[in-house]
């Protein structure tokens, strides 16, 4: 019996080992993440900054918008989360116009949720300058200042610059998001939108472990 009890503890023992090992092992690169090579420089003034690369017309980002909002509600002050639409082809322009032209009039946030939806469900032509007008106009914005935002050289900057996006930060797809400019996930590594954004928890930790500050 006393041989037996041993045995019992010890497997106990390295039982509890292995689950806390498991446990400690932290996100693997190749497996769950990229790294991004060279890293890229972001805003936030200290903060940890989550980037996600996005195009209107994607249906795998319009079903992670919805989830990232309320993951993005829930991050403590040090986390900053920043929309970056892509132009990977030509295609993709009127949906990074559209968001450029809504931030630029104060609107992206309470209007990005009915952009997915007209574009996903009603068909919506994002390069329609004619069905972005009526559209817009249709949600409340004045019809000039909307065209004045649209047609800006701010936003065909900000359009220009979302063509580079993809190739700075090696995106294979999106929606990717980018945590402090060095770690690339998405739903190809993980296997789901909620396992990703599962994974950016852990990327965000593992910023805060480089930087030396304490964990959240």
């Amino acid at each position: 019996m006393k041989i037996l009890h041993v045995l019992v503890l010890a497997f106990v023992v390295g039982l509890a080992g292995f689950v806390s090992g498991c446990a400690s092992t932290g996100p693997e690169a190749g497996r769950d993440y990229a790294q991004v090579d060279p890293p890229q420089p972001v805003p936030g003034g200290g903060q940890i900054v989550v980037v996600e690369f996005f195009w209107y017309g994607c249906p795998h980002c319009s079903d992670m918008h919805p989830r990232l909002k309320v993951w993005a509600q829930r991050q403590p002050a040090d986390v900053a989360l920043v929309y970056q639409p892509v132009v990977a082809r030509d295609r993709w322009e009127g949906g990074a116009r559209m968001h450029f032209t809504l931030q630029a009039l104060g609107e992206q946030e309470r209007l990005a949720d009915a952009l997915f939806e007209a574009t996903q469900l009603e068909g919506l032509d994002l390069n329609d300058e004619a069905g972005m007008l009526g559209w817009a106009e249709r949600q409340g914005l004045d019809r000039q200042r909307f065209a004045a935002a649209y047609r800006s050289p701010p936003v065909q900057r900000q359009v220009d610059e979302a063509r580079s996006v993809a190739e700075r930060y090696q995106l294979r797809g999106v929606p990717a998001l980018v945590v402090g400019g060095r770690y690339l996930t998405s739903n190809a590594y993980t296997g789901s939108a909620d396992d990703t954004l599962a994974m950016v928890d852990r990327l965000v930790q593992k910023v805060r472990e480089e930087r030396g500050l304490p964990r959240r």
